[in-house]
Parts: C-alpha cells; structure tokens; sequence
C-alpha cells in the first residue's frame, strides 16, 4: 500500500520532497520517529530522515561504490572509530572527524613502498570522510551478509509497486505545475492501493474456498 507520494521540480534532487511526503503522514497520524527500518535508495541518504534519524531507527540501503580506478580504494584504509584514527594500507595512522578530508603526509607517502598502489598525486594520498561515514560503512558491512542481502531485497515489492504505478502515468509529467502533478500521483496511488486491495480480497475468497 502506499500511504503517500511527493512531486519535485526537474532541477531539485529526489530527497528534497521527503518533508512534503512527512507532512503527508503526519495527517494520517504516522510520525517518521515511530518507524524502525527504513528501507530507502541511495538518493535518500542525504535526506532529513537520515540525517534527523532517531538512534532505533535502522537504515536499510545499498551503499555507494566505492571506486578509485588501479589504486587502494577507500575501503583500504582501517577506520577506528572508538579513536577516530584512519589507518592506511602501509600502517600509518591519522586522526579523522566525519565530513572532513584527511591528507596523508607528503613525506611518508613518498618513503611508501605501496606508493605506486595508492596515489600518483606529489602531495599524497587523501580521504575525504563522508558526514555520515560510519552509515556508509555499516550499510557495506550489512550488504557482505546473507541476512544483510536478505533484508535489502525485501524492497523488491516498492518497485513493484512504483513500476505499477509507472506503467499507468507514462514517464513524462501530464500537467504543467507541481499541484497538478502532485493530484495526477495521488490519484495513480489510490487506483493502485484499490487494485492491491481486490487482489486481497480475491486471495481471501480463494483460501476460503480451499478450506
């Protein structure tokens, strides 16, 4: 079921209508605080609901690559967070802070012997340190689990249920203008909701039959 939708601008980014979307529940009488998991995509992670989460909600996401072509990547460098020191691949320790970027000595980096492995820069390697960086690496963590994988295809039934209402609306916006639009969406999500509830009732009836 789908209890509430939001509409954004082309030149805005996704996670900007998630107060619009709080608004909404909060008329139903369903508080963000009260949910334990939430299960979002990655656009959604610089969102207010992760950012203002409380300590017993629980994110459930996949978290971004980490890429950095033929040198260590980021998931190289050892994170102690009862310390806040990042460590890299060649032992030596730096203290680090979420949201910063930490910048390995120019003179250690060029006594290395896994130089060649890690940077190319004359100023050596640096790591920039996401605001919300133990998220991120407990969202990569997660995702090395079977339980973890379990959890994250548990939305497969959202995109179902988003391609649903997908195949109705078309790709393209019908109105010109966010109230209209945001009308469009509500109504393609209460058709949905109907069409979700007869299949219920359906599958009652069946059962029913059955027994």
């Amino acid at each position: 079921m789908i209890r509430a939708v939001g509409v954004t601008r082309a030149n805005e980014s996704e996670a900007s209508v998630t107060r619009d979307i709080e608004s909404d529940l909060n008329a139903q009488q369903l508080r963000i605080e009260d949910i334990e998991e939430l299960h979002i995509d990655r656009a959604y992670l610089v969102s207010n609901w992760v950012k203002e989460r409380s300590s017993s909600m629980t994110i459930i996401c996949k978290a971004w690559k980490v890429k950095n072509g033929k040198f260590f990547e980021k998931t190289a460098f050892m994170l102690d967070w009862e310390n806040y020191l990042i460590r890299c691949p060649n032992g030596v320790s730096l203290p680090f802070s979420e949201g910063s970027v930490v910048h390995f000595p120019k003179h250690e980096c060029e006594a290395c012997p896994l130089r060649f492995q890690c940077t190319e820069s004359k100023n050596g390697r640096s790591i920039s340190i996401h605001p919300d960086e133990s998220l991120l690496v407990e969202l990569r963590e997660r995702q090395t689990t079977e339980s973890g994988r379990a959890r994250l295809r548990e939305r497969v039934s959202v995109e179902h249920a988003l391609a649903h209402i997908g195949q109705w609306q078309g790709d393209q916006a019908r109105y010109i203008g966010l109230r209209k639009n945001l009308f469009d969406l509500r109504r393609m999500a209460a058709v949905h909701n109907l069409h979700v509830l007869a299949r219920m009732s359906l599958d009652n009836a069946l059962c029913s039959n059955v027994a």
